[in-house]
């Protein structure tokens, strides 16, 4: 557990914040980095390729983020209770996530099985004639990708404790290792190096079933070891499912899987919107979405570190410390993700040309990636302050905000400006920027209010009643 500090010292405040998002932010940038690699390795398969992964991890993100959101539920409750000094607790929160972690992942391989033909076709509803190389090729990585969440899922789970335990170095270690087997896997499997065939497409999704099994591997011993901020009693260890524990972890992750859900699904209209202006747009999408990745990567960060910050301070019984941290969590991150975007405004045309060598797609690319550059802040506050409401427990209001800004604005301005006014793919992000608005003006709203402290404390008193 990080040492609480006090909330009139700024200086040490922000000292706590970084030590633990400095970890979680090199974390999530190599896993864009990587995510960067795979993009370059299967764009250079051609524009067709490049979609088919998009479209296909519209629809992965979709339903394995829906279950990976349960995993908040674990983060948070491992938070509360490490900030509350109550061991036994944190160990049946970590063994019973541990648990479903291992069982939730077998939907996902039939769902993958029988419906990944379905799914595609849907996504691609708008375009004149589905494109086959699409429903190919994307069809395959779906089912490749879905059955390797048996190892993912484990994983998630494992950083999500870690993250409450206020340990952000070991999910580094594991991520680190996941990656660097991805990329090796990747690069052998999609171009085919030495005895491996050339299987573009598959050998991406093979490569990603790759990474996370070595990720798998690694975590299970860092269970086993028990070296680590995760400190199970095996001997007291409950071989079975615990009900009433997995109910405390769903109160807060179900709420957090719906929203996760709400958002992929939006994405999925956004991005089936987007095939109906063709390939070429399709793939201009992919390249921007990847590339902002680098800056949001350090907001996701953040806002895991004002996730366990909240969460441990509120378990401290230190509210106002917890209401503090989360705003300066939030201003460090504005500032950060600011900066690190002017050099992508700046060599926006060089930095696509990584990606693909096709003007069109550069052309198309462009214009949208210097505009959503001056978004930056606005991605921060909607990050971090959702991050730290989660800490608290509040995760029915962020999916409240999430289903508003999603589908009651981003979707209704894309059809205005990118369909009726004619905009087309600038459009699309033109509703991007309108959700940013309305989704951070409603989090600080919500954040000043402190009614997610309320939240809080009903869980606690209900709590107790069950105890009695």
């Amino acid at each position: 557990m990080i040492e609480l500090t006090e909330q009139s010292n700024l200086k040490e405040m922000r000292k706590s914040i970084i030590q633990l998002a400095w970890p979680a932010v090199l974390r999530m940038l190599l896993e864009s980095i990587v995510g960067t690699i795979d993009i370059i390795m299967v764009g250079s398969l051609g524009a067709a390729s490049l979609a088919a992964v998009d479209v296909s991890n519209r629809i992965v993100l979709l339903v394995v983020g829906s279950l990976t959101a349960l995993t908040i539920g674990s983060t948070a409750l491992v938070a509360r209770y490490v900030g509350a000094n109550d061991q036994q607790k944190v160990d049946d929160v970590i063994w019973q996530s541990l648990l479903i972690g291992f069982l939730l992942p077998l939907t996902l391989v039939v769902i993958g099985f029988l419906f990944a033909d379905d799914m595609l076709r849907l996504m691609m509803i708008l375009m004149e004639e589905v494109d086959p190389v699409i429903l190919e090729e994307g069809s395959t990585y779906i089912k490749i990708v879905f059955s390797s969440m048996i190892f993912g899922l484990p994983v998630m789970v494992v950083t999500a404790v870690l993250q409450g335990l206020g340990d952000m170095k070991t999910p580094l270690y594991i991520m680190l290792a996941t990656n660097l087997a991805n990329v090796i896997g990747n690069y052998i499997l999609i171009f085919g190096v030495g005895v491996f065939p050339q299987l573009g497409v598959m050998g991406a999704a093979l490569g990603t079933g790759f990474g996370r099994l070595v990720g798998a591997i690694v975590s299970f011993v860092v269970l086993i070891k028990g070296d680590t901020s995760i400190r199970l009693n095996w001997a007291n260890i409950k071989w079975k499912l615990d009900w009433k524990v997995i109910k405390e972890i769903f109160s807060i992750g179900i709420p957090s899987a719906v929203e996760q859900s709400i958002r992929q699904s939006s994405q999925i209209i956004y991005t089936a919107l987007i095939a109906g202006l063709g390939t070429l747009t399709i793939a201009a999408n992919a390249i921007i979405i990847n590339m902002l990745m680098i800056p949001v990567m350090f907001g996701f960060g953040f806002a895991v570190a004002a996730t366990t910050l909240v969460g441990q301070s509120l378990g401290a019984k230190k509210h106002q410390l917890a209401k503090a941290y989360g705003k300066q969590s939030t201003y460090i991150t504005m500032v950060l993700m600011s900066i690190i975007s002017v050099p992508m405004f700046i060599w926006a045309r060089p930095i696509i040309k990584l990606y693909t060598d096709n003007p069109e797609v550069v052309m198309i690319a462009e214009p949208v990636l210097r505009g959503v550059i001056f978004m930056q802040p606005l991605f921060a506050v909607v990050m971090v302050l959702k991050g730290a409401l989660r800490g608290a427990g509040d995760t029915k209001w962020t999916m409240y905000i999430t289903a508003i800004g999603n589908w009651g604005v981003r979707l209704i301005l894309s059809l205005i400006f990118g369909y009726y006014l004619g905009y087309g793919f600038i459009g699309f992000w033109i509703g991007m920027a309108g959700e940013m608005v309305v989704r951070g003006i409603l989090l600080v709203w919500r954040y000043e209010s402190d009614r997610w402290q309320q939240v809080y404390e009903l869980k606690e008193e209900r709590e107790l009643v069950a105890d009695c």
